[in-house]
């Protein structure tokens, strides 16, 4: 039996970047870039108004006041859309919200501000102005948000909504973007039923498969492969064969204990697969296997029991996904747990949690009852895992742990 440290740092080893592919820009949510992603055009484009108003020259407006407005003829309209007309010295200009301040202007005037301004009037000849205008005012500058040839996104970073637009924004078309590796799932026993409230003797609903789908689905790996496979090393071996020839890497569940029927090892070994390691002190999942299967390919055995199946996604799969898709390693939170721990000083302890922020802005954990690996309802009332170190057979109250989200930031 290996530590936790030591089974993450052989995972890590095994888990390389994979091929990166150019896709759509609008293919790319949820995707991690390859590379580095450079503005290819100024945003804004053009100098612009960022509100209705009249353009003007600021020098036309300096010496206006209450006492002695200064009047501008208004010379015609800009909208949004077209280029910008050729400004004539001391006039105002019309203009919309985006469109382009003609060359020889530098401000915009709300037509709020102007006095002769009737909503839904007519347009007017001339404007009144009562005071100076500011260069700038209320004009986006060129290149105000963006600079052609400015890094927008770093390598590695999961694409949200946001990324997508500034980088439409900035003209990309297309990202080069990290694969993602083809899943599988096999939950095994031949105890389970895959739907129904009407079970036979003996059977329990499983609850693995569609947790591990939806986390998967949720983590931008869609169309993960799942089945079921009985207790039969005939009927597993073919099963994993047959999933282990259209896959990148595969989760199985149940089978890697130590009784009878526990056939995932034997069926890894007669498939040409190398275990990696079997055992890690931890809890719940300590029977956890991982294993190189031939052409490259990962498998995680994942014990049976629903929470186990859960940390061994949580503190070791998803690692594993994030370095194969370029992403950084994660970094925990610490927070002041409220509790006395009780644990097993040989074993790291993942455990269900609450945590919540104080008056004082200090992070707090609370180690919830149900820590029994069987136990989903005390999972439903957590909102993070809070990691008990090795080396503890009580960990004292108000010490400091790490804490992991249930699920991990992009």
């Amino acid at each position: 039996m290996i530590s936790y440290q030591e089974a993450l740092g052989m995972i890590l080893a095994e888990s390389a970047v994979l091929a990166r592919r150019r896709v759509p820009l609008q293919d790319a949510a949820g995707r991690v870039s390859a590379e580095a992603l450079f503005a290819r055009l100024d945003v804004p484009a053009f100098a612009n108004a960022a509100m209705d108003g009249y353009a003007v020259a600021c020098r036309d407006t300096r010496n206006a006041s209450e006492a002695q407005p200064v009047t501008l003829p208004v010379a015609g309209s800009v909208v949004a859309g077209l280029a910008p007309p050729q400004a004539t010295p001391g006039s105002a200009w019309e203009i919309m919200t985006g469109a382009p301040v003609p060359a020889g202007l530098d401000a915009v005037v709300p037509v709020e501000h102007i006095a002769e301004h009737v909503p839904g009037g007519l347009a007017l000849s001339i404007i009144r102005l009562m005071q100076c205008v500011q260069p700038g005012q209320n004009v986006r500058r060129m290149s105000e948000d963006f600079r052609r040839g400015e890094r927008v996104i770093d390598a590695g970073t999961r694409l949200a909504p946001h990324h997508l637009m500034g980088l439409a924004a900035c003209g990309l078309d297309e990202v080069s973007v990290c694969d993602t590796p083809r899943m599988a799932i096999l939950t095994t026993g031949s105890e389970l039923a895959s739907s129904g409230s009407e079970l036979q003797a003996g059977q329990i609903r499983d609850a693995n498969g569609p947790y591990l789908r939806a986390l998967l689905a949720q983590l931008g790996i869609a169309g993960s492969t799942r089945s079921t496979a009985a207790d039969n090393a005939l009927a597993l071996r073919k099963e994993l064969g047959e999933l282990a020839e259209h896959s990148d890497l595969i989760l199985t569940t149940g089978g890697v204990s130590a009784g009878r029927l526990d056939l995932v090892p034997d069926v890894v070994r007669a498939l040409g697969g190398e275990i990696l390691f079997h055992k890690v002190a931890i809890r719940p999942g300590k029977p956890i296997l991982y294993a190189r299967l031939p052409g490259g390919k990962h498998l995680f055995g994942l014990p049976g029991n629903p929470l186990a199946v859960a940390v061994g996604m949580r503190f070791f799969v998803i690692p594993a996904l994030r370095a194969m898709q370029g992403l950084a390693a994660e970094v925990f939170r610490p927070a002041i747990c409220e509790d006395a721990v009780r644990s097993r000083s040989r074993l790291r302890f993942f455990a269900k949690a609450h945590r919540t922020v104080d008056a004082e802005a200090r992070s707090r954990v609370q180690i919830l009852a149900g820590q029994e690996s069987f136990r989903i309802g005390s999972l439903l009332k957590s909102n993070c895992w809070a990691v008990i170190p090795e080396g503890y057979d009580v960990l004292p109250a108000d010490s400091t742990v790490l804490t992991a989200p249930l699920y991990p930031d992009p």
